[in-house]
C-alpha cells in the first residue's frame, strides 16, 4: 500500500476502545492523514481528540451548543447523520475505519462498499446485516475490504498465501475467556466478572459475548460471509493463550496457522501493511512465555450462546440479524443488572423462536434488527415483573 501522498481517511468510533487503538497506530503513520472522527456520548474523549489529531470535521449526534464555543479552530462540527454521510462519500475522504456497532451507519456502510474507497471493518453487526442483503460473493470481489477482527484478519492474511480451493477446514480460535474452567453457577456471574477478560482489552459489549462465546459465533456467521465460506466448512477451537487467531486445514494435510500477540494495534498496523516490509513498532512473539499452548472445543452446557449464535447462521433469512438486536438488549440488561449471566442465552433463544421474512433491503434489515431488540425487552421487563 505504498503511497505518494497520504491518505485521508475517516474513523468512526474514534472514542471506543478499538477506536482509540486504531487512533495510537495512526498517529505513528506517516502515510496517513485523519480528517474526520467521529464519537458518540464521549464528547469530553471527543474533544480531547480534536485538540491532539486537529481533524477537518468531527462528529457527534450529542453535540451541544456548550462545545461550539471549545473546539478546535479548523474542525467543523456535525450532528446530522446525512451531513455526515456526504462527507464521507465525498473525494476527499478516500478510507474509513469502522470501530463502531449498532445500525447507526448501516446505510453509509453499504453505500461505501459500492465506492472505490478502502474500508477496515471491525464491526461484527455491519457485515452480518450487510450480508443479509448482499451477494454472497461480494466481499471476496472487494479488493480494498479489510476485516479488522483478529481472526479473520488472520484468514484475510493466509487466504492471501493460499487458494481457498486447496483448504479443506476453516478453524477460528477462542480463549474460552474468564469462565472455560468455571465450576460455579453461571447465574453467579457478575459484570465485573465477566468484563475481566484473561488476554484481550475490549469494550464492554465484546468483552460480554466474548465471555459466554456468543462472540465466536457471530465471528463464523462473519467469517461464512467475507469469505464465502459453509458453515460445515467452519469450525472453533478454544486456544486459550491467544496466540493462535484461525488455522487452514489443507487438503493435502498440513494445517497454516497464523501466531502474534493478543494485541489490536498489531492487527491494525498489518491492516495498514499488507506488505509485510515496515517493522512493527508493537508487541511481538515472545513464545517461550507460553510453554504450552491448549486447546480445546467449546463446551455446549457453558456456552449455549455460541450454539445458538451458530443456528441463527445456519437458518439466514434474517435470523442472524433478529440475533444482533436481541443481543444488543440482553447484553446492556446483564451490564445493568436486570438479569443475569445465564439467562442471556436463555432470552435470545426465545426471541430465535419467532418467525419472521426473509429481508430483502436495508430498510427491512434494520426492521428485522429493532424487532430482536424489542422482542427481548419485552423478555425481560415480563422476568422484571415475574420476579
Amino acid at each position: 500500500m505504498e503511497r505518494m501522498k497520504k491518505m485521508r481517511v475517516a474513523v468512526l468510533g474514534s472514542t471506543g476502545f478499538l477506536g482509540e487503538q486504531i487512533l495510537e497506530v495512526l498517529s505513528q503513520e506517516k502515510n496517513y492523514e485523519i480528517v474526520l472522527l467521529s464519537g458518540y456520548r464521549n464528547i469530553d474523549k471527543l474533544l480531547h481528540q480534536m485538540r491532539v489529531l486537529r481533524p477537518r470535521y468531527a462528529f457527534s449526534p450529542y453535540f451541544m451548543g456548550k462545545e461550539e464555543k471549545d473546539y478546535i479552530s479548523g474542525t467543523r462540527l456535525i450532528k446530522e447523520i446525512g451531513v455526515l454521510q456526504k462527507i464521507i462519500l465525498d473525494e476527499e475522504i478516500e478510507g474509513v475505519f469502522f470501530a463502531t456497532g449498532g445500525i447507526s451507519f448501516l446505510e453509509l456502510f453499504l453505500d461505501l462498499l459500492d465506492t472505490q474507497k478502502w474500508l477496515w471493518v471491525a464491526s461484527k453487526e455491519m457485515i452480518i446485516l450487510a450480508g443479509e442483503i448482499k451477494p454472497r460473493d461480494f466481499f471476496q470481489q472487494r479488493g480494498n475490504f479489510i476485516p479488522l477482527d483478529s481472526e479473520h484478519n488472520a484468514l484475510w492474511q493466509m487466504f492471501r498465501m493460499v487458494q481457498k480451493e486447496t483448504v479443506h477446514r476453516v478453524y477460528l480460535t477462542a480463549s474460552g475467556g474468564p469462565f472455560y474452567d468455571w465450576q460455579g453457577k453461571l447465574s453467579d456471574i457478575t459484570p465485573e466478572m465477566a468484563l475481566a477478560h484473561p488476554n484481550w482489552r475490549m469494550g464492554a459489549k465484546i468483552t460480554i459475548d466474548s465471555a459466554n462465546l456468543i462472540n465466536k459465533g457471530l465471528e463464523v456467521i462473519e467469517a461464512s460471509i467475507i469469505f464465502g465460506l459453509d458453515f460445515q466448512n467452519l469450525d472453533v477451537i478454544v486456544q486459550k493463550e491467544s496466540c493462535i487467531h484461525a488455522l487452514l486445514e489443507l487438503k493435502d494435510g498440513f494445517t497454516l496457522a497464523l501466531l502474534s500477540p493478543p494485541d489490536m494495534r498489531s492487527v491494525i498496523f498489518n491492516a495498514l501493511h499488507p506488505e509485510r516490509n515496515v517493522p512493527n513498532p508493537f508487541r511481538l512473539s515472545d513464545f517461550f512465555r507460553f510453554g504450552t499452548l491448549h486447546f480445546d472445543y467449546p463446551v455446549p452446557s457453558r456456552f449455549s450462546g455460541f450454539y445458538l449464535a451458530l443456528e441463527a447462521g445456519k437458518r439466514a433469512s434474517g435470523y442472524p440479524t433478529l440475533f444482533c438486536g436481541a443481543d444488543e438488549v440482553c447484553v446492556q440488561a446483564f451490564l445493568k443488572r436486570r438479569i443475569t449471566f445465564d439467562e442471556i442465552p436463555l432470552i435470545i433463544e426465545r426471541v430465535l423462536e419467532r418467525n419472521i421474512p426473509g429481508p430483502r433491503n436495508v430498510e427491512e434489515v434494520k426492521k428485522v434488527y429493532r424487532l430482536g431488540m424489542k422482542i427481548a425487552e419485552d423478555l425481560i421487563t415480563e422476568r422484571s415483573i415475574s420476579g
